[in-house]
């Protein structure tokens, strides 16, 4: 007669314990991909919105330019592109600058604010959830010109390029416009734009 070769007998309990520590492991696992998918998401949330913030405020400066451009011609009517105006245009290049590269000269304080609509705001310094806009014109002449001599506004100021021979009604003279743009939340952002306007309508 042959003898019977016995299986081994697997404890219950034994195996019981294994399932657990194979199951925990998983939920772990399973838990640290969703807290990573979370986070994940919550940092492209972010992301979105500051390029939001960005792109509207980029936006809103726009109407800066645009209000730059119509104001520029009163600006320098009859021949007044020479004097300055406080806080809204310099006749002359600002060379005092500071870290950003803005004049030191300007008193933002005291510039014209509006809303991206184009109305004027009393106190650009009230967060109302929406954006403010500033801006201040500065022409690009190291001097005042004699606005009657077409070759001093070439020596003096910068120009277009088209503008070499051009008679004194007709050359492009440039302007730097600076704009300083408050949005929600305590957001700033600052833009310059330069555009090409008349020596004196």
């Amino acid at each position: 007669m042959r003898a019977l070769a016995r299986q081994p007998r697997v404890d219950q309990r034994r195996q019981y314990g294994n399932s657990l520590i194979v199951v925990l492991v998983v939920l772990t696992l399973l838990a640290l991909a969703g807290f990573g998918a979370m986070r994940a998401a919550d940092t492209g949330n972010v992301i979105s919105g500051n390029f939001a913030f960005q792109q509207a405020s980029t936006h809103a400066s726009d109407r800066a330019v645009t209000d730059a451009l119509n104001n520029l011609a009163g600006i320098v009517v009859g021949g007044s592109g020479n004097a300055d105006i406080a806080n809204r245009y310099s006749a002359t290049r600002n060379v005092a600058l500071d870290a950003r590269g803005v004049p030191t000269a300007i008193n933002w304080a005291s510039v014209a604010c509006a809303d991206e609509t184009g109305a004027l705001v009393a106190n650009c310094g009230v967060d109302a959830g929406n954006f403010r806009i500033q801006y201040f014109i500065e022409r690009l002449c190291n001097s005042n010109p004699n606005l009657a001599d077409a070759a001093d506004i070439r020596a003096r100021c910068e120009y277009e390029p088209n503008a070499g021979a051009a008679a004194v009604g007709t050359i492009a003279l440039r302007y730097r416009v600076i704009i300083r743009v408050r949005g929600p939340r305590g957001t700033e952002g600052w833009y310059e734009a330069l555009i090409s306007g008349p020596a004196s309508t």
